[in-house]
């Protein structure tokens, strides 16, 4: 007679052959406020993927080719990752203990959120600490291709929108930036009605959320979350509706794809 399975088992088993998608399967950002990346789970964009191994190893695929890893191999088994409330991000074994490996570059900041991306570009990156928020926070939702992110200096044109599920947080032909539940307005800029149309979104270098008149002469709204100076930030709409500054970047892999393109202005999704 066969002898059972134990729990464990049929759990990995179930993994790995797709029973069942992980938490932050199909998923881009990894969040303080959901922070780990346990073994056998990834997070994708596009053909890229970041894999938290069995074997302990956190490796960076492209088409499923080899990358970058953090070169843990072996080390212990079915470890997590886990982006600490300081920004790190660090290897745990599943046992407990000692971490087996960290990125060694704390935000300094233990109470703030912190966001890591796995880009576009390839590139992975840590952004923070969370600078300006919508406060828009609602049920956590799922979207298995989310366009949810506005990178440093690119824009979002009228008629354009991020999204994540039934989360938009749209730049409307009228100049008002809105964001949608459902088709249902839950948060605004009030920039309507003030005798402009076609306006634009800017996440600028600085660290400062705009919007612009369509020939950028006119600034009609801000985040007032400008720093002065020329880093890299993130505007990014969440799972959970709410829609935040993540900044500047404090540590990254430089795993950017040779063939990334550098256009300064990007346009998403139509409303």
């Amino acid at each position: 007679m066969a002898r059972p399975l134990s729990l464990g088992l049929l759990i990995l088993s179930a993994l790995l052959l797709g029973l069942f998608a992980p938490p932050c399967e199909a998923k881009n950002i990894l969040y303080r406020e959901d922070n780990t990346l346990y073994a056998g789970y990834s997070l994708t964009q596009g053909n890229y993927r970041l894999t938290m191994q069995i074997d302990c190893n956190l490796v960076l695929y492209d088409n499923g080719e080899y990358v970058w890893s953090t070169q843990t191999s072996n080390l212990a088994h079915d470890c997590h990752a886990t982006l600490k409330n300081d920004g790190r991000l660090v290897l745990y074994p599943d046992t407990g203990g000692n971490s087996i490996w960290d990125n060694g570059k704390p935000g300094g900041n233990l109470d703030a959120d912190y966001a890591l991306v796995l880009q576009a570009d390839r590139n992975v990156v840590i952004y923070g600490p969370a600078k300006w928020s919508t406060n828009t926070k609602s049920t956590a939702a799922n979207d298995v291709n989310p366009n949810n992110i506005l990178g440093t200096d690119e824009i979002l044109y009228a008629e354009h929108s991020l999204t994540y599920a039934q989360y938009t947080l749209a730049m409307q032909v009228d100049c008002n930036l809105v964001v949608y539940d459902n088709g249902n307005p839950v948060w605004h800029t009030n920039t309507a009605g003030k005798g402009y149309r076609d306006c634009y979104l800017k996440m600028q270098s600085d660290g400062d959320l705009v919007v612009y008149s369509k020939d950028g002469s006119h600034r009609l709204w801000s985040s007032n979350t400008g720093d002065g100076g020329h880093k890299n930030y993130e505007l990014i709409l969440q799972p959970n509706r709410n829609v935040v500054i993540y900044g500047p970047a404090i540590w990254q892999a430089n795993t950017h794809a040779v063939s990334s393109h550098t256009n300064d202005i990007v346009m998403v999704t139509e409303v």
